[in-house]
């Protein structure tokens, strides 16, 4: 309602034809009047107000085609996915999670098996992990990043974090005190700003291969995020054959390529 009027559309689906990217200028409407479906036009050549009264019928066989073409599609797009059993190894997802320290890796295993095998059946476990969206095919990944990070065994920065934004991940994933021993990243009258992530994982990780005996991986989505955790410098040989069976791309932070151009912040 306005000081023109008010405007009433009965329940409908429109679909306009494209003069010019982002121009609709013709406008076809599939309208549902009580039990009766009609195609209608509309020229949109003036305000909304003056609309009304100023449809007409559709008749052109090839516009319904077209219309019909693209209620299929419009029904193809809405329909509702069934999320689909990712068949995955409990062993594999328990040994994984036992190295990289998770203490409740047995019951972790059994839930992430369950959002991978049974999706459907696992909304509860979505809202024991904050994830908002419904289940779907391979959204057990996404689980097992927020159940990991919730634990402090992994986490993730974007690769034009700040240097103290990236150590200060990294500190959360190590023995308490362990910051204390590692180059100050978080001091900016030490370090540059512009270091890419992967130069203040690369700096620590001699460090903690000495001092601890850990070193640092990098699960590898192919984006632009750093996605890291710890575990035994003994134990890297296992996590990348349980990181293989579970389909997931693990990397040493010493074979990421180092980059040769300074970061820019926009």
């Amino acid at each position: 309602m306005s000081d023109k009027g008010t405007f009433y559309i009965p329940k409908s689906i429109y679909m306009g034809e494209v003069a010019a990217s982002g121009w609709a200028f013709d406008y076809y409407f599939v309208v549902l009047c009580g039990d009766e479906v009609e195609l209608r036009y509309v020229r949109w050549d003036g305000p909304w107000y003056e609309t009304v009264g100023r449809d007409t019928e559709v008749t052109d066989p090839a516009v319904i085609a077209k219309m019909e073409r693209t209620l299929v599609m419009f029904k193809d797009a809405n329909r509702p996915v069934i999320p689909k059993s990712v068949p995955i190894s409990r062993q594999a997802l328990l040994t994984f999670f036992t190295l990289i320290g998770v203490t409740d890796a047995e019951e972790l295993a059994d839930k992430i098996h369950d959002a991978a095998t049974k999706p459907t059946e696992c909304a509860a476990i979505a809202e024991e992990f904050d994830y908002d969206d419904e289940p779907r095919t391979g959204w057990h990944f996404t689980l097992m990043h927020l159940a990991l990070r919730d634990r402090h065994r992994l986490d993730w920065v974007d690769w034009k974090e700040a240097p103290a934004e990236v150590f200060a991940s990294l500190c959360t994933l190590l023995p308490p005190g362990a910051k204390e021993h590692l180059p100050p990243w978080d001091d900016e009258e030490i370090y540059s700003e512009y270091a890419y992530p992967d130069d203040v994982l690369r700096d620590c990780n001699p460090i903690l291969q000495e001092r601890y005996g850990l070193t640092i991986l990098l699960w590898d989505e192919g984006g632009d995020e750093y996605m890291f955790f710890v575990v035994p410098i003994d134990k890297v040989k296992e996590a990348f054959a349980a990181a293989s069976e579970l389909d997931i791309t693990l990397q040493r932070i010493e074979d990421v390529p180092q980059e040769t151009t300074i970061k820019m912040e926009f």
